[in-house]
């Protein structure tokens, strides 16, 4: 079946399509927009290519999106408002899409959907847990204007933004990507026709251009010399600062690069070597963790550890440049899924690991091994050896019962790169590898 096209022929598509080949490690996604069509294009596009590989399913949260509504095989007008307000099986609201790879369609329902009712319910939350569960992806696609759209996003892995329109509250930390139809190029003036505009068109351009140029001169000189003034009152999680392009398009935002914009100065077009050594292992990673807070000094941070490092999972620390001095976050878990650190992070609250307020979940995918194969016996004294060095280093348990051990938690290779320089000045030769396994 084919989607309708949009106005302006822009295919979404496709960019979903795009996106679909980026989101392998995750199992609960909401792809917002104001666009119900080109909203659903996307969603269908990423379902389509993920299907392939694993068991999809597509939701539509629109009451209806042309595009989800199209891959409906049968006359059945039961759908996610069903099965939030009137209980209805989840199974039976789940149709087969014909020639469609292993993939599922989840229509709106037998009437509109009432968002402040439905939205903020904790079954959204069991339900992307149960994805992850079986390994398997939810695509939902929902209007941007929705309210307490935010609880949804909060339930599940992230959002993609489709669109120009984001919603107001919705946390920058819990965008993944967003997908934008390319602006046209201005016109290009010919050269008779700037040769007819009179003198004073030129020189006033000219002279506001200049008096612009000296305003963000001063500006940037501001901010250069702008003392830190106590440090971050809170850092965002930093996926992707790169924001590398996926197409035409599409721009990719890895949750939360526009925070790495605000505070995170880490040249990204610096050199680097480095290399993720498993890239095979993205879709079994364990991302999600919480970041207990940003010390100033490495003392602060491994204190932090020793502190309260006995009873976290998975404790280590990542250095990160903030407006050009270098910090410290204590990170703590390792999560296939955003539900399992969410409940790391209330429970860390209760027990005042955490102030009331603080700490935050963040996808960390990345971080360096130290070891490999070590046996389970080894692994305490193996911890404690490292910490006593001022090493954060942790395990996560592999299949076969054997651990590794590693060091640091990362959002991108970018960001790893700090960290590196300290391990090689250790000895250590930084090996990157996506994060895999169970907390030990």
């Amino acid at each position: 079946m084919t989607a309708p096209a949009t106005k302006r022929g822009f295919d979404w598509e496709a960019a979903g399509r795009e996106l679909g080949e980026k989101l392998d490690g995750y199992h609960s996604i909401v792809v917002i927009g104001a666009d119900p069509v080109a909203t659903g294009q996307v969603a269908v596009g990423i379902a389509r290519v993920q299907s392939a590989r694993r068991r999809t399913a597509v939701g539509d949260l629109f009451a209806e999106s042309p595009p989800i509504q199209a891959l409906v095989p049968t006359d059945d007008p039961h759908g996610l408002v069903d099965t939030f307000v009137y209980g209805v099986s989840i199974n039976r609201i789940a149709h087969p899409v014909p020639d469609a790879g292993d993939l599922y369609v989840l229509p709106s329902g037998t009437e509109p959907p009432e968002y402040e009712e439905i939205l903020p319910s904790p079954r959204w939350a069991r339900l992307a847990a149960g994805f992850g569960e079986v390994g398997a992806l939810l695509v939902l696609a929902a209007p941007a204007s929705a309210p307490r759209i935010e609880d949804l996003v909060a339930a599940v892995d992230g959002a993609i933004v489709v669109g120009e329109v984001a919603p107001r509250k919705l946390p920058v930390a819990s965008v993944v990507y967003a997908v934008r139809e390319p602006r046209p190029a201005p016109p290009v003036r010919s050269p008779a026709a700037t040769r007819t505009k009179p003198w004073w068109r030129h020189r006033a351009p000219a002279a506001a251009g200049i008096g612009l140029t000296l305003v963000a001169a001063g500006v940037a000189a501001w901010l250069a010399y702008r003392p830190l003034a106590g440090g971050p009152a809170r850092l965002g999680s930093k996926p992707d600062s790169a924001h590398r392009a996926v197409g035409a398009g599409v721009i990719h935002t890895d949750s939360a690069a526009a925070a790495d914009s605000l505070t995170d100065t880490t040249t990204a077009s610096a050199p680097s070597v480095l290399r993720v050594s498993n890239p095979q292992d993205s879709a079994q990673a364990s991302p999600f963790a919480v970041e207990l807070l940003a010390a100033n000094t490495q003392a602060g941070a491994i204190l932090k550890l020793q502190q309260d490092g006995s009873s976290l999972p998975a404790p280590t620390f990542s250095p990160a440049l903030v407006q050009g001095a270098q910090w410290y976050k204590v990170i703590a878990g390792a999560y296939g899924t955003r539900f399992s650190a969410d409940s790391l992070l209330t429970a860390l609250r209760r027990r005042k690991v955490v102030d009331a307020g603080s700490g935050m979940v963040v996808r960390l995918p990345l971080a360096f091994r130290i070891d490999s194969a070590v046996p389970s016996s080894a692994v305490p004294g193996l911890l404690e050896a490292y910490l006593d060095r001022g090493q954060p280093v942790y395990a996560l348990r592999q299949p076969d019962g054997t651990a590794w051990l590693l060091a640091g938690a990362f959002a991108s290779i970018e960001q790893s790169t700090l960290y590196a320089a300290s391990l090689r000045a250790s000895g250590i030769t930084p090996v990157l590898v996506y994060r895999k396994g169970r907390i030990f």
